[in-house]
């Protein structure tokens, strides 16, 4: 165990052995190859400004033999190279740059974590970086550089007000670029890094929103509407979630692995539970019809293309849309086509396995929603409905 120069750079390398293999770990500590000494493995001993830097990087080196004796302590036989490299490098590395990185640097680090971990999807990627791009335009309109110490109460009433002044965004959506960017500063306190705790307090008051379901006759119609070889794959992925009544992000994964039974059992993406989805009759069937081989799209994609097959079948009927401002309440009409999205899949079966009588407690199993208060969230209203009940009493 020992360090040494290498033979390209002049970076010390610490050399240590796991058994009888010799194992290397770049220090990144660059020295002039005369002022290494080949039988001490340290500097050399100098007077003055050299003799200074010398004696740092002497001190430097012996924390790393600090550092390993530590771990050697701790794991005894079961300590690997990977472990020796994960430790030096959260412990030396990133310290060594900690007090010059900037925002955008730990952001960087941050995605290229959640890339390499495959902790997040594509779409969920994307969210990240349109916030880290809002940052970015803050930033510029600042005329400095922001700093992790910077995202403090008056940063956040800054976003706040820019997003919706700049980029025209309501609360609720609002809300949920900030639990984004809340997510980046959670992963910088694990990681031991020094953030502003002001973001902890910061909330933007959600309300309900519009949300529709397709009642049992625009159902049928969709099933029946002609359209290109195109737009019928996208319906039949629509009619895969009203038949299952799972998050596209979990419907979209069925395949025939999944098959247990007369049930579908799939672990939920969001939440990492398991739900048993009855294998029904027009369920199965459209999932024959692609070997149960569906293709990868992303949620947005798929939104496009279902608001147009919608448009098609003449889903026109005027729903009132709410957005909120702050105070400033916002209203217009839109017709219920462009209402419509993966999620309306969930939504519509829910609502209708109520209208037909399904217990409550069946539909949260199948669809692992944990409390009343939720599941109610998705039921939408039916006029025919309401009717019905009226004429019940009258």
């Amino acid at each position: 165990m020992g360090f040494f120069l290498d033979g390209k750079q002049n970076y010390v390398m610490f050399h240590y052995y796991m058994g009888s293999k010799l194992c290397k770990y770049s220090t990144k500590i660059k020295i002039d190859r005369s002022e290494w000494d080949l039988k001490t493995q340290r500097p050399k001993a100098r007077r003055g400004k050299t003799g200074e830097a010398n004696r740092n990087i002497t001190h430097e080196l012996n924390e790393y033999l600090q550092a390993y004796d530590t771990l050697k302590s701790k794991y005894k036989e079961s300590l690997t190279k990977e472990i020796v490299k994960k430790n030096f490098d959260r412990h030396f590395q990133l310290a060594q740059t900690v007090k010059t990185l900037t925002y955008s640097d730990y952001f960087e680090i941050y995605i290229q974590q959640k890339k390499e971990s495959d902790a997040v999807k594509k779409d969920s990627y994307q969210k990240y970086t349109r916030i880290h791009t809002t940052i970015m335009a803050m930033q510029k309109k600042a005329k400095k550089t922001f700093y992790l110490k910077d995202f403090d109460n008056a940063f956040f009433m800054d976003f706040i007000a820019y997003l919706r002044t700049e980029k025209d965004i309501s609360d609720n959506t609002l809300q949920r670029k900030l639990g984004f960017f809340k997510s980046f500063l959670n992963w910088c306190i694990v990681s031991g890094y020094q953030v502003n705790m002001d973001f902890k307090k910061v909330r933007v008051k959600t309300r309900e929103t519009s949300h529709v379901s397709l009642t049992e006759e625009e159902l049928e119609i969709l099933t029946k509407v002609e359209l290109s070889e195109r737009l019928d794959y996208y319906r039949d992925l629509f009619l895969i979630g009203v038949y299952s009544g799972q998050r596209y992000s979990d419907y979209s994964r069925f395949n025939k692995k999944y098959i247990e039974g007369d049930n579908i059992k799939i672990r939920a993406k969001k939440t990492g539970q398991f739900s048993y989805i009855p294998l029904s009759r027009k369920l199965k069937t459209i999932l024959d019809k692609y070997d149960w081989q569906l293709l990868t799209i992303s949620s947005q994609k798929f939104n496009i293309a279902i608001q147009d097959i919608c448009r098609i079948a003449g889903f026109d009927e005027t729903i009132q849309v709410d957005k909120f401002y702050g105070s400033k309440k916002v209203s217009k009409d839109v017709p219920k086509w462009k209402m419509i999205a993966s999620h309306t899949a969930r939504r519509t079966f829910i609502t209708l396995s109520l209208n037909k009588g399904v217990p409550e407690y069946l539909i949260m199993q199948v669809t692992g929603i944990k409390s009343l208060k939720t599941l109610q969230g998705y039921i939408r209203f039916d006029k025919k409905l309401n009717k019905t009940i009226s004429q019940a009493w009258d």
